[in-house]
């Protein structure tokens, strides 16, 4: 209905205008140096229109071509993007499937029309490395580094990642040291020197790596126990190694109370304070032990230990068969002791009954050396014999 209006009005105006030009049409006059052209002025208006018209339309095809090849530059854009991102979904597809060679080629060919070249260069780098190209996979990962500004944390841990699993260990721990130096606080930086300090041994840079382990949480507090007590045991047995009484003292002074409370790091102390003839600080640690964490393991290496009383050590085993009743260990240890305090009879019976209970070598060695002592040969090389095939089996 509007338009229809809009119809009516224009009709009217130009049968108006066409009215008003016949009763007086008027005239226009150009003139030029010696030239001059009349006209009706409703021609000339009606040829200026028209010139208009002309340089318009004109314009509007310039526009229109440029236009034109715009878009089609814009179309083959899109389609070598398309392009792009099909050949590296193709190439990761077959990266996950162990196509090594036909992944690589196909992130590389997608990587210069890539929206994201970074992955096709991280991708093709593990691809190389896999095919044994590690000069490739280097080239790659520099690339990765120079396509995208930013992303030198990424090829990083990349980097590190590839050289680790290809036991290029040094230069792994290279590279995530100059990561730690960007990001020191980065998990995934600090779990990954985590476990390439466990394939080194290098037990020292765990323990000083373990506060921060533990304030951002890298690994759960279990694993971050078990870690800790495989270092610090490492250290210990190192420090035991080099029998240096010092360093061995140095070692457990510096070892969390908590794990010293672990049988597994408090035998080898105890053992080595033995060895290195502090019997007594030994027996003190070792009995300070059992009252936190009875353990017969730990309750069969007391009557090994000559501290300064045996008696007094005899009296604390007596009490232990009063209070946690007969067990091997004990009654092994009892025995021990009573050898140690020349109670021959009762060190016999005790052995015996540890015997009884439970066939063990070191229970079989202390009755030999008893019978031997007393010069029952016979049964001491019985005793012996026996013990060696608890042994063998």
């Amino acid at each position: 209905m509007k338009r229809l209006i809009i119809y009516l009005i224009i009709l009217v105006a130009a049968v108006w205008l066409g009215l008003k030009i016949a009763e007086d049409p008027g005239y226009a006059l150009f003139a030029y140096q010696r030239w001059t052209v009349e006209m009706p002025l409703w021609l000339a208006a009606l040829g200026i229109i028209f010139a208009m018209l002309l340089v318009y339309g004109l314009i509007a095809l310039v526009v229109g071509t440029t236009n034109i090849a715009k878009r089609v530059g814009h179309w083959q854009s899109k389609r070598k993007v398309r392009h792009a991102h099909r050949m590296t979904s193709r190439g990761l597809l077959e990266l996950a499937e162990g196509k090594w060679g036909s992944a690589e080629k196909c992130l590389l060919r997608a990587a210069d029309e890539s929206s994201a070249p970074l992955i096709n260069y991280l991708a093709a780098a593990r691809a190389a490395q896999e095919q044994g190209a590690y000069d490739r996979r280097d080239d790659y990962l520099r690339m990765a580094h120079e396509c995208t500004p930013g992303a030198e944390i990424a090829v990083g841990l990349t980097q590190a990642q590839l050289q680790l699993s290809h036991q290029q260990l040094e230069h792994s721990l290279a590279t995530l040291r100059h990561l730690q130096n960007i990001v020191p606080h980065h998990a995934f930086v600090l779990k990954l020197l985590k476990n390439l300090y466990v394939e080194l041994n290098d037990w020292e840079s765990i323990i000083e790596l373990l506060p921060e382990l533990r304030k951002r949480k890298v690994v759960n507090a279990e694993e971050l126990f078990e870690l800790d007590k495989r270092a610090n045991l490492a250290l210990l047995n190192q420090a035991i190694k080099s029998n240096d009484y010092v360093v061995i003292n140095n070692i457990w002074q510096n070892i969390p109370r908590q794990l010293r409370q672990e049988k597994t790091l408090a035998m080898p102390y105890i053992k080595a304070l033995q060895d290195h003839g502090h019997g007594e600080a030994a027996e003190s640690l070792l009995r300070d032990l059992l009252k936190h964490n009875w353990d017969s393991e730990l309750v069969a290496l007391y009557g090994d230990i000559q501290g300064k009383d045996s008696a007094k050590q005899l009296a604390t085993a007596e009490a232990w068969l009063r209070n946690h009743g007969n067990s091997p260990a004990i009654l092994l240890t009892l025995g021990q002791l009573c050898i140690r305090n020349q109670l021959w009879g009762k060190g016999k019976e005790y052995l015996e009954s540890s015997l009884d209970l439970e066939p063990d070598a070191k229970a079989f060695a202390a009755l030999g050396k008893l019978y031997e002592h007393l010069g029952e040969s016979d049964n001491a090389l019985k005793h012996y014999r026996d013990g060696l095939v608890t042994v063998t089996g």
